[in-house]
């Protein structure tokens, strides 16, 4: 059986997943630009969902914000 998770545990637990979140999705952004300006026409589909799963991270990091403003109050 597990410990029980703690507040602090969490809270670090949803400021990693964020930090991870937000550096995943410029990585994600850097490297469709970088395809689409070096690669061209052969990559499209590729920096389509690079772009894609760039803006899926942004809106995760939105997410967890509230959950992180809730757990500093």
């Amino acid at each position: 059986m597990s410990t029980p998770l703690t507040v602090d545990e969490l809270r670090t637990a949803l400021d990693e997943i964020r930090q991870t979140s937000a550096r995943l999705g410029a990585q994600a952004t850097n490297l469709a630009a970088r395809a689409d300006h070096d690669l061209g026409r052969d990559v499209a589909e590729i920096v389509k969902d690079l772009r894609a799963a760039a803006r899926q991270l942004r809106v995760t990091q939105l997410l967890l914000e509230p959950a992180k403003a809730d757990l500093a109050a």
